[in-house]
């Protein structure tokens, strides 16, 4: 029962992600994608949903108006809110579009049950700052070191570019700034919810977090390796 409610909350999120991302016409692939998911709920509730699905016939070049996709979106978002999903409206949107805005792969596969879960999202801050350390860790290739949490941020990312693993920035502020950042982030988030239990959040902030973890992920993804 669990795993079917967290594959229905899933596909009812990646169902918002469709529907925020519409504007103006829609390719053909995004219509087979949306199909899918109906699909897959078909599977999950053993029901048949097949009035939900969008019958593909007159595509223009490809792409097709987005007042019918909208239309079939709108009628299985609010299906299932009434007969699936334990919660407002207004929260849900707020958590998909939160939870759609995760692009990191690892991130998604680490946190997203716990984000659909219904308690403890403590473990999903957990699990982010898990993966900013270890993806910091990578990058200035200090695999084989015992180091972690906070001397490993300051070994990798120091805030004098002339002693820096990972450039930010040629700025010398910039690059400071950045230094004091993900200190701060495993000094906060890190060690708190690596050594107890105490830090307690809810699940919209863990998603916040989340969603601002991937872009410091981003941001050390584009980070320039010196002075190994």
């Amino acid at each position: 029962m669990k795993e079917a409610e967290y594959e229905i909350k899933k596909i009812y999120y990646l169902l918002l992600g469709i529907k925020e991302s519409i504007n103006g016409s829609i390719p053909e692939k995004v219509v087979r994608q949306y199909n899918g998911y109906i699909t897959e709920l078909e599977e999950i509730l053993g029901e048949n949903l097949g009035s939900y699905k969008i019958i593909i016939y007159d595509f223009q070049e490809g792409y097709i108006g987005c007042y019918e996709i909208m239309f079939q979106i709108n009628q299985i978002l609010k299906y299932l809110e009434n007969m699936h999903i334990n919660s407002s409206e207004y929260q849900i949107s707020k958590v998909g579009y939160l939870y759609n805005s995760i692009e990191d792969k690892e991130l998604h596969d680490r946190c997203g049950d716990i984000l659909l879960g219904e308690t403890a999202f403590d473990r999903a801050i957990n699990q982010a700052t898990q993966i900013l350390e270890d993806r910091i860790k990578k990058k200035a290739g200090l695999e084989k070191t015992v180091l972690t949490g906070l001397p490993l941020v300051s070994k990798a990312i120091h805030p004098k570019i002339e002693n820096t693993i990972l450039k930010f920035s040629d700025d010398p502020t910039i690059q400071e700034g950045y230094a004091f950042l993900f200190k701060g982030i495993i000094s906060v988030y890190r060690n708190q919810t690596h050594h107890s239990l105490n830090f307690k959040c809810n699940r919209e902030y863990a998603l916040k977090f989340c969603a601002y973890i991937d872009e410091l992920l981003k941001n050390i993804d584009r980070s320039i390796v010196v002075n190994e």
